[in-house]
């Protein structure tokens, strides 16, 4: 694996944004409309611009209007809150390891190439913990309750696709700023090698092979969490699906959107 892969891979884990994270095209996930989420509560915006309501007793409300329910449309309601209710925890989970993945692979790369001492792989390590702070201020409130509130991002869903916009963009200045000192670490490490290209290439491949197998178990791990996570949204879509044909005022909700949700048993 080339170390470009190797850095694309473990960015990519860490970046949230409106897909769930699997390994083949069978989950196909898109988070629409406003949703928030506090202490148990949850609220979703419909399309049609009216409000469903669950709280932590699973009580179903539309534009604040209580909804009685029969057994089965409960059963929906207490499956569609479950699911998100499980969804949300482990998407954070999966975003701040990601991070951690990233983080790791960043540093020691531009450490590797630099040496120690550079100052870069510090620079980009400050930048992974003030992105790992900012996910803490932006999900969680001063207690550690997770706290989600879509109408403050920029993009649909319930997480911030600019997270991944503002990630490149700081990345890409780093190595911008550092391009001086990653071209003279590149040559005085081809002068030790005494010019032969080669040689330091071969270098460099072992490093990258050394660093995707400390990294593999990570990455195996984040990639079951984020096969789990499908699976609890599909069943969260079937519920959803559910409560549209059964329940009256819910017919234009549509938050999360799983082409293959007919499929989907409970």
């Amino acid at each position: 694996m080339s170390n470009t892969f190797l850095l694309s891979t473990a960015v990519a884990a860490a970046l949230v944004s409106g897909q769930a994270m699997a390994h083949d095209n069978s989950c196909d996930i898109e988070l629409d409309g406003q949703i928030k989420y506090y202490q148990g509560n949850l609220t979703v915006e419909m399309e049609n611009g009216s409000t469903l309501s669950i709280n932590p007793n699973r009580d179903l409300s539309i534009n604040g209007e209580s909804v009685a329910l029969n057994k089965e449309q409960q059963v929906y309601v207490n499956d569609y809150y479950n699911n998100i209710d499980t969804a949300i925890p482990m998407t954070l989970t999966i975003a701040s390891e990601g991070l951690e993945v990233a983080s790791v692979a960043v540093t020691e790369v531009f450490g590797e190439l630099l040496g120690g001492g550079s100052g870069l792989d510090s620079d980009f390590q400050a930048l992974f913990d003030s992105l790992d702070q900012k996910l803490a201020r932006s999900f969680y409130d001063d207690a550690g309750n997770i706290r989600i509130d879509s109408t403050q991002f920029d993009e649909p869903g319930w997480f911030d696709e600019s997270w991944e916009a503002e990630f490149e963009s700081q990345i890409e200045s780093l190595i911008s700023e550092s391009m001086g000192r990653i071209l003279i670490a590149l040559g005085t490490q081809m002068l030790w090698e005494g010019g032969d290209m080669s040689e330091f290439e071969q270098k460099m491949e072992r490093f990258g092979e050394d660093l995707e197998y400390r990294l593999e178990a990570k990455a195996a791990s984040l990639e079951e969490k984020g096969e789990a996570l499908c699976n609890v949204l599909k069943k969260a879509d079937y519920a959803e699906s559910k409560m549209q044909a059964s329940i009256a005022g819910l017919d234009e909700l549509n938050l999360i959107d799983l082409d293959s949700h007919s499929e989907m048993k409970m």
